[in-house]
C-alpha cells in the first residue's frame, strides 16, 4: 500500500493512462484494479507490460530543420539528477544528484564534470544568487536550502525551510530567492543578504516550479496538487490570483515579453499556454508523457519540454523524448531521443542548447535545434 498522499497520485497517473490511450485498454482492468485497491505489484505490472510511450509515437517532426532537436553529447554526473542550472556567464552548470547528494560542477567548455559538491539530502532546484557568487540548492529529504560558495565549491550554510523543498528561483534583482515547500503548500522567500527566511507565502496544495516576469514584479507557481497556478504579487508577497490548469502542473517558463507562461502539466501530459494579462489558459498543446522541464530556443520561437514518463517501461525499444514546441502555433515542432528518464532542462547562452537531466541514466543531455 502506497503511504497517504501518493495513493491518490499514483491512482490518478494509473487512470489517466488508460484513459488518454485507447491502444491500452485491454490494460484497462489490471490499471483500475491497482487504482481501486492501491497495490504497487497490480500497478507495475501492468505499466511494465503496456510499456512506455516513446519517440516513435510522437507526432513527426516539421519540415523546417531548425525545429528539430539534435543531440551533441551525453555528460556522466551523479546518481538520479535532477535541476540543471547555468551560472551567470554560462562557463559552468550545476547538476543536483538527488541520489547521490551531491552537485556536479560541469565545465560548458570541454563538458566534464570539474567538481562534486556534498549538500543535504535529496538535492532538487538550483538557482544562482550574487551576480554568480552563490548556488541555492533545495534538499527535499532535510528540508532545507544549502548555500554554495562557487570560487570555493563548497557549502557553506544551511537555511531550513518548509517541508520537503522542491524548487529555488532566485528574483530579478537577485535580492531574494523563491523556494517552493510542497509539504507546507508555501513559497519560502530567502534573503541573499542574510541567507535566512524572511517570508512565507501560502499557495495552492504542493507548490513545485516557479518563475518570476522579467520585471521581477510577479511571479507563478505551479501547485501540482490542485492543478492550478498561483500568481504572486512579489511587492506585497500575496497571492492575487488562481488559474486553473491540467492535471499536475509542475514546471513554469515565462516568455521574454512577460505576456505568456507555459505550464507542464504531468498527469495530463499537456502544456497550457497561459495569456499573463487575461491570466487564464489561452492553448492546451498534447505533448509526451509526464512532461516537466520548459526552455526556450531561436529567441522564444521554440520552447522544449522533457517528457519523463516517455522512456519507463521494459520493452526493448523504449526510447525518452525531448520535444519542441513552435511557440507562434502552439503546436509539436520536433522531438529526440535522450537518456532515460529526462526531467529538467536548462537553456545555454543565448538559447543556441540546452542541457537536460536524464534521471534514469545518470546523465546530461546536450541538445540544440538543427541548422
Amino acid at each position: 500500500m502506497f503511504p497517504d498522499g501518493k495513493t491518490q497520485r499514483v491512482r490518478k497517473s494509473l487512470l489517466s493512462l488508460a484513459a488518454r490511450t485507447p491502444s491500452l485498454q485491454v490494460a484497462a482492468s489490471l490499471l483500475s484494479l491497482a487504482a481501486a485497491a492501491g497495490l504497487a505489484v497490480v500497478g507495475i505490472i501492468a505499466a511494465a507490460w503496456v510499456g512506455p510511450w516513446s519517440c516513435s509515437a510522437a507526432p513527426p517532426p516539421a519540415t523546417a530543420a531548425a525545429r528539430q532537436p539534435v543531440v551533441l553529447a551525453t555528460i556522466p554526473v551523479g546518481f538520479n539528477p535532477r535541476v540543471v542550472a547555468f551560472t551567470p556567464g554560462w562557463l559552468s552548470a550545476y547538476v543536483s544528484n538527488a541520489g547521490s547528494n551531491t552537485v556536479s560542477v560541469i565545465d560548458v567548455g570541454t563538458r566534464t564534470v570539474t567538481a562534486t559538491i556534498p549538500v543535504g539530502r535529496f538535492p532538487y532546484g538550483v538557482a544562482f544568487g550574487g551576480r554568480g557568487s552563490f548556488a541555492y540548492v533545495a534538499n527535499r529529504d532535510s528540508s532545507d536550502v544549502s548555500v554554495i560558495d562557487t570560487a570555493t565549491r563548497q557549502a557553506i550554510k544551511s537555511i531550513p525551510v518548509g517541508s520537503n523543498p522542491r524548487w529555488v528561483a532566485m528574483a530579478p534583482d537577485e535580492s531574494f530567492a523563491y523556494v517552493s515547500s510542497t509539504g507546507a503548500n508555501a513559497i519560502n522567500v530567502i534573503s541573499t543578504a542574510t541567507h535566512s527566511v524572511a517570508a512565507t507565502i501560502p499557495v495552492g496544495l504542493a507548490p513545485r516550479g516557479i518563475a518570476f516576469t522579467r520585471t521581477g514584479r510577479t511571479a507563478y507557481v505551479a501547485n501540482s496538487d490542485s492543478d492550478t497556478v498561483s500568481v504572486i504579487d512579489v511587492a506585497t508577497g500575496t497571492v492575487t490570483d488562481s488559474i486553473p490548469v491540467g492535471d499536475e502542473p509542475r514546471g513554469v517558463l515565462i516568455s521574454a515579453d512577460d505576456r505568456a507562461a507555459y505550464i507542464s502539466n504531468t498527469i495530463a501530459g499537456t502544456v497550457s499556454v497561459i495569456d499573463t494579462g487575461r491570466r487564464l489558459v489561452v492553448a492546451t498543446i498534447t505533448v509526451g508523457q509526464n512532461p516537466r522541464g520548459l526552455a526556450f530556443a531561436a529567441g522564444g520561437r521554440i520552447a522544449f519540454v522533457a517528457n519523463s514518463g516517455s522512456g519507463r517501461g521494459i520493452l526493448p525499444w523504449a526510447r525518452s523524448c525531448v520535444m519542441t514546441i513552435d511557440t507562434a502555433t502552439n503546436t509539436v515542432a520536433g522531438h529526440a531521443g535522450v537518456g532515460t528518464d529526462p526531467r529538467w532542462i536548462g537553456q545555454g547562452l543565448g538559447g543556441e542548447y540546452v542541457y537536460v537531466t536524464n534521471t534514469g541514466s545518470a546523465s546530461v543531455s546536450v541538445i540544440e535545434l538543427a541548422r
